[in-house]
């Protein structure tokens, strides 16, 4: 499956099977790339004159002109060309998000009594929103909308706790269009100032060929091991998922060449396809990036970045560790081996054609973690110095002399930029009394010295790999990057980002219904003391310090996975973060936990069937049920269903603790012994299959694990080297048994 192949499956799984040609085509493609260019400048400059709210509103403009200009009213349609109604929502889109722009400041909206022309801006606002979100994320973001929409028109009527007297038309439009707690609130302002940059560079870094790099990688790791293709799977999606802002596209992405590998060496198809399933979501949930939820958490929790992904590292390793246990118990009850040694790609020969790509990813780390600059330049400094490296890789090693006379053009003109930026600017603002405009200011270009030493560091790597690969006598990148390639990435940076544009300015109205109409207290007493009432009927006995904890938490994971029924991670996060994580941090868990709960069963949510899309993209693949592939997927997932527990109840292993290095290295080892555990109560084997009774004992340890206390662990490793012997003297039994036969 080619790439514009690829590109069109995550198209039309996500909703758009139009596919328009000419002046349609041009258009919407360069609509995407000036999103993408806008988002990358200001990423690396700074807003250039404007205000932060008309960044979010020309953020949210583009987005939802896009969308009218992609995606049809519905699947099935097979449009070639954009109709007139698409045309003019995208027209009204523009105009709209202007009219918002331009009044943002205006008398009528800065003293909170809007003109009736500004109430009808704003329902039009509200109207596209949802609209496209139906569109490109479906119905039931959508739904779940529109009942808080109903819920803060009738609070009258409520009863109980759920009664509000403040459902007002005028205050419902002003609030949620034009004030900051509404769609232009946490949410889009966590997806244009952070995400969006961050969904750019995973889009160029793929149009680099680094998404074949992993899978090759991970092939050459694995392969020859039982299973072998289906571990690859896992850890090449798991690559890719961290820096993916969709898992469907990830999915799509890794699966197309892991799939057949897995259905060649035994695989069944269904759960091949579940397989990348469940590693291809799971990605969302692993540093660096975390599918970009890392950052909307940031805002979420004013928790610096560095200190989310110390803590969500150690549980998205566990959590990648259930999926490969999970996959070698299933390729060992069944027999499956791995590919033949002579089959595997040269691990060497790899690293020099193409382990370049993996150097901008030390770049972005070393900027957020060593140095903790913003993570808008930290992404900006990664993407310059991926450009230079990806363009002059495979030229270096075709023609060495004339690729360095360019890379020295090249840094000359990026040197030179910054002595002819004041003059650039001067006259550029001329130009605003010459067509009567205020469109330019005093530093409407901006540079940075930086951007000297990071092209040079890129010419560098890349020379460094064409000098080794012509010593080595090797051929050059496989890939030839070009301007086209710099185009799609571009382009495609946008189209994957539109999911999250539409998902978090629909999780902006949700947040403004709940705080205008005191919802969110409302709605914490009422899990809490629903709990309260459930730990109150137990016997006393059966109570400890955390009960209560247990059946929050538990109520709280059957919230997110409904929830999270059908949306993208990201724009569920951003749900569960408002909504969900609140009723935790009430019951005195730590922010940051509370955060990384909800976040890990959102992700889960993206496996659960039958709302599943990165199933239907495997399944397609894999010539597999949808729903099958989608159980299966739920299931190589559920090894850490209890993980979140774990953390709750252990945050040493967040690393939020004063434990000791060794009280550290003890609760990863025994959560890892845990999820073990559980993922071979899930597969009813470990070494052979499971006796009723030894999956019983399976279960009990690694329940037992969950609980942070040293009587609960030494019952756990008990139980374990119980089932580890009953498992060894039935090996023995069977083998003297087939000697004797």
């Amino acid at each position: 499956m080619d790439k514009q192949t690829q590109q069109e499956m995550i198209n039309e799984l996500e909703g758009s099977d139009r596919d328009v040609r000419g002046f349609w085509a041009f258009t919407t493609i360069a609509v995407a790339v000036f999103l993408s260019l806008y988002h990358f400048y200001i990423a690396g400059f700074g807003l250039p004159g404007i205000g932060s709210k008309t960044f979010l509103i020309f953020h949210l403009t583009l987005g939802l002109v896009l969308v009218f200009l992609i995606f049809p009213p519905k699947k099935g349609l097979n449009q070639k060309t954009v109709p007139w109604y698409d045309a003019l929502l995208a027209i009204m889109s523009f105009g709209v998000g202007m009219y918002i722009i331009q009044n943002q400041t205006s008398s009528s909206i800065i003293s909170g009594r809007p003109t009736d022309f500004d109430l009808a801006i704003g329902l039009a606002l509200i109207i596209l929103v949802l609209e496209a979100t139906r569109r490109v994320v479906g119905k039931p973001l959508v739904i779940i909308a529109l009942i808080f929409i109903g819920y803060f028109f009738l609070g009258e009527y409520m009863p109980g706790q759920f009664f509000h007297n403040r459902g007002d038309f005028e205050r419902f439009v002003y609030e949620i269009s034009y004030r900051n707690n509404g769609i232009f609130g946490t949410p889009i302002y966590a997806s244009a100032q952070f995400v969006f940059i961050f969904i750019l560079f995973g889009a160029i870094l793929e149009s680099t060929g680094a998404g074949q790099m992993f899978i090759n990688l991970a092939i050459r790791a694995f392969g020859r091991f039982k299973g072998g293709p289906a571990k690859a799977s896992v850890l090449a999606s798991g690559m890719m998922g961290s820096i993916s802002g969709s898992s469907t596209a990830n999915a799509v992405t890794t699966g197309t060449f892991t799939i057949p590998l897995m259905k060649r060496v035994g695989f069944k198809p269904h759960v091949a396809g579940g397989i990348e399933v469940a590693a291809s979501s799971s990605g969302q949930f692993l540093p660096p990036i975390m599918g970009a939820a890392a950052f909307i958490m940031v805002e979420f929790t004013g928790i610096p970045y560095y200190q989310i992904i110390q803590s969500a590292i150690i549980p998205a390793l566990l959590a990648y560790v259930g999926i490969l246990f999970m996959v070698h118990f299933e390729a060992s009850k069944n027999g499956i081996q791995g590919i033949p040694k002579a089959e595997l790609p040269k691990g060497r020969k790899l690293l020099l054609q193409q382990g370049y790509l993996l150097f901008p990813i030390f770049v972005l780390l070393y900027y957020l973690v060593v140095e903790r600059i913003s993570v808008n330049n930290s992404a900006f400094f990664s993407i310059v110095v991926l450009l230079a490296m990806a363009f002059f890789a495979h030229r270096f090693k075709e023609s060495l002399g004339r690729s360095l006379l360019y890379a020295a053009g090249l840094i000359a003109i990026v040197f030179g930029f910054q002595f002819i930026v004041g003059t650039l600017n001067s006259g550029l603002y001329q130009l605003n009394g010459l067509f009567g405009t205020d469109v330019f200011g005093t530093e409407t270009v901006r540079w940075k010295p930086e951007m000297t030493m990071l092209v040079i560091l890129g010419l560098v790597v890349a020379l460094v790999f064409a000098v080794f690969q012509r010593k080595s006598k090797l051929g050059a990148t496989p890939f030839r990057y070009s301007w086209r390639n710099v185009v799609e990435g571009f382009e495609t940076a946008s189209r994957n980002a539109l999911s999250i544009i539409v998902a978090c300015a629909t999780a902006g109205i949700l947040i403004g219904v709940i705080t205008t109409s005191g919802l969110s207290t409302k709605f914490t007493r009422i899990v809490v003391g629903f709990s309260e009432t459930l730990t109150n009927m137990l016997p006393s006995f059966m109570v400890t310090d955390n009960t209560q904890l247990y059946f929050t938490l538990v109520l709280t994971v059957f919230a997110c996975l409904l929830l999270g029924l059908g949306l993208p991670t990201t724009a569920t996060y951003v749900v569960l973060a408002a909504i969900v994580a609140p009723i935790l941090t009430d019951m005195g868990v730590h922010v940051l936990i509370a955060h990384l709960f909800v976040l890990y069963y959102g992700v889960l949510a993206d496996d659960t069937p039958p709302i599943n899309l990165p199933a239907y993209a495997t399944a397609g693949i894999a010539n597999a049920g949808p729903v099958r592939t989608g159980v299966q997927g739920f299931k190589f997932d559920s090894a850490a269903l209890l993980l979140p527990f774990v953390f709750t109840l252990n945050p040493t292993i967040l690393f939020l603790t004063d434990a000791s290095w060794y009280e550290v290295i003890f609760a990863i080892i025994t959560a890892t012994v845990g999820m073990i555990a559980f993922a071979s109560f899930i597969q009813n084997w470990l070494i052979h299959k499971y006796a009723w009774y030894e999956r019983i004992i399976a279960l009990l340890s690694a329940l037992l694990f969950i609980q942070n206390n040293w009587v609960t662990d030494v019952a756990g490793i008990v139980l374990l080297a119980i089932l580890l012997a009953l498992q060894l003297i039935k090996g023995k039994y069977q083998q003297s048994k087939e000697q004797t036969a």
